[in-house]
Formats: structure tokens, sequence, C-alpha cells
């Protein structure tokens, strides 16, 4: 595939279909974006007066095996694809770029539901992408071009997909930095019940946004570094800006995960010290309550020889012993400093 360019195709083969085909565009430089079937896909990928973009559903058996087996990617790509293997992967061909990349998915399933995988190939006239869930910027960036988004070039179109991922991501540190606040106030105001489990929740979004999107950041700067012969300045502009963005994200998550943990220890700490006067009050009272508790003890056996078994005012001159020994108990807890 060399100057960046996809070869002609016939016809694919297996036929696509629109239900394999998400949705397909092509964007002229002047002139109305144009919506296209499936029908009207071999012949948009052979123009070169405009950038297409096709976006396969992963689902449909029939379009999986027309990314594997035709050469709509390349090699390492299609490995890749036939694997589902959604490791970060950014990297300059000959013609073009190949990238496997993390967006955010519609779908909820547990915690991590917000990682999935965007497999894609970009040349200056065209964009082949496909995911296997759906996902809100691939979702965005289908709605823009519908309502008359225009980009210069197949590069550009990546940039704009990242650029809306980045939104998205932003759009999530965003609420996990309003519950740290909630969470930091409530601490603050002395209410913990419940404040463990929600800074948790918050250290595992911020660790999986540095688990999926980290390696993208490192990808992206070693891509840019050494850009290709091919790779025009206004798309380089596009995607180092989208690289900064990223960047700065991935440090928000990294912030807001260093405050939920200190946040934690704080947590910590203050449930530590309500334990420890909670121990101390139950000790207060067990030093108290054991010489009564003794007393009542001795004068609860049933032998003979008891003092005062007969007497009618035993139970009140007992009460009196008990009393007074938990009065003396006292008086040396406080003489000691203990209280």
């Amino acid at each position: 595939m060399s100057g960046g360019q996809l070869p002609e195709f016939a016809r694919f083969n297996p036929p696509l279909t629109d239900d394999g085909l998400i949705c397909g565009f092509r964007i002229p430089a002047s002139g109305p974006t144009e919506p296209l079937s499936a029908g009207q896909a071999s012949a948009a990928l052979a123009s070169t007066d405009a950038v297409t973009w096709l976006h396969f559903r992963l689902a449909d058996a029939s379009a999986e095996r027309i990314l594997i087996e035709s050469n709509l990617f390349p090699a390492a790509l299609r490995h890749r694809l036939q694997e589902h293997d959604a490791h970060t992967l950014i990297e300059a061909t000959d013609g073009g770029l190949m990238m496997v990349v993390t967006d955010l998915s519609f779908e909820q399933v547990g915690e991590t539901s917000e990682a999935a995988g965007f497999w894609g190939f970009a040349t200056p006239h065209t964009f082949v992408s496909a995911r296997s869930h759906a996902l809100h910027s691939a979702d965005s960036l289908r709605l823009a071009l519908r309502n008359g988004l225009k980009v210069k070039s197949g590069i550009e179109l990546v940039a704009e997909l990242l650029d809306r991922r980045n939104h998205a991501l932003g759009e999530l540190a965003a609420g996990l930095a309003d519950e740290v606040n909630d969470v930091e106030d409530e601490i603050l105001r002395g209410d913990i019940r419940e404040q463990r489990e929600r800074l948790g929740r918050v250290r595992r979004r911020c660790a999986h946004v540095r688990r999926h999107f980290a390696p993208e950041r490192s990808a992206l700067q070693k891509l840019l570094a050494r850009p290709p012969a091919w790779l025009g300045p206004g798309d380089g502009e596009r995607l180092r800006s989208a690289l900064e963005e990223l960047a700065n994200l991935i440090d928000d998550a990294n912030d807001l995960y260093e405050r939920a943990k200190l946040l934690q220890e704080e947590l910590a700490a203050r449930l530590a010290e309500k334990t420890g006067d909670r121990l101390y009050v139950l000790s207060i009272l067990s030093a108290v309550l054991l010489p009564m508790t003794l007393i009542t003890g001795i004068f609860g056996m049933n032998v003979r020889g008891l003092p005062l078994a007969e007497s009618d005012g035993a139970f009140f001159a007992t009460m009196l012993v008990v009393l007074g020994s938990g009065g003396l108990t006292l008086g040396l807890l406080r003489w000691k400093k203990l209280l």
C-alpha cells in the first residue's frame, strides 16, 4: 500500500452488508458529506478526491472476515484484530497510521465498563476502523460527520476521534473530582460511614484510566518524536494537541488517585481514633465494674457461713459495698489521671 492509498476493490469477499458496516462517509473537499452504503464502499475506497471513512461492526462475522483476509489493514493490525488484542498500538507504516486505542463504551459491566478496544488504519485519503462494542467517541464522530463536519485527511479524522475521546475522559475525570470533593467534605464534617467504599471506587476508576490510556500517551509521543514523511504539518499539530490533552487528563487522574489515597488514610486515622475512644470507654467501664462484679459474685455463692446471710438489711448493706467499690475505683482512676 504505497502512497497512502488502498487498492481498488471490485467487490468485497464475502460481500459487505449494511449489518457489517456501521457507517460510511465520503467527505469531499468541497460539497456536502455523503453517507455510504455497503454497496458504495468499494468505489469510495478507490477514490482519491475525497476522504472516506468506513466503520465496521466486528460482531458481524462477514465484516470481521473482510478485515482479516483483505489488505484494508496492514498485516500486523490484521493479526491484532484476529486475536481481538486491544493492547495499545499506534505506529506509522509506509502509507498510513495503524492504531489500536481504547475508547469509552456505552455498555456497563461492573466498574471497568469504560474500557473497549478500537482498531483503525488511516491514510491521507481513508480511515478504516472497527469495534466490537458500541463506543462513545466513534458514535460522536459519526453524528458530527452527519451534521456537516469537514476534514481534510484520514489522519485528521483520527485526531478528531481522539479529541472527542479526550473530551469524554475529561467529563469522567470531572465527575470523579466532584465525588472526591464531596467525600472530603463529608469526612471533615465527621460523617465517615460510607466514604471508604466511595474512595475505593474513585481509586479504581483512576487506576483504570492510567492503565488504559498511559500506554497511548507513550505511543503518541514516540510517533510524533519521529513523524513519518507522509504526515502533514496540520495533521501532526492536531495529533500533538490530542497528545497534550491526553497527558493532562492522565495527570489529573494521577492527582485524583493520590487525593483519594490521602483521604483514605485520613479516614483510616479517624476510624482508628473513634475506635480508640470506644475502647477507652469500655476499658473504664470494665475497670469500674470489675470489683463490683467480684463482690456480687461472692455474695451470690450459696454456701454456709456467708456474712449477712440471715440479716434483714443484708441486701442494702451489700449494695452499699458494691457501689462503694465502684466509687473507690473511679476515685483511684482519677487520682492516677486515667480519666
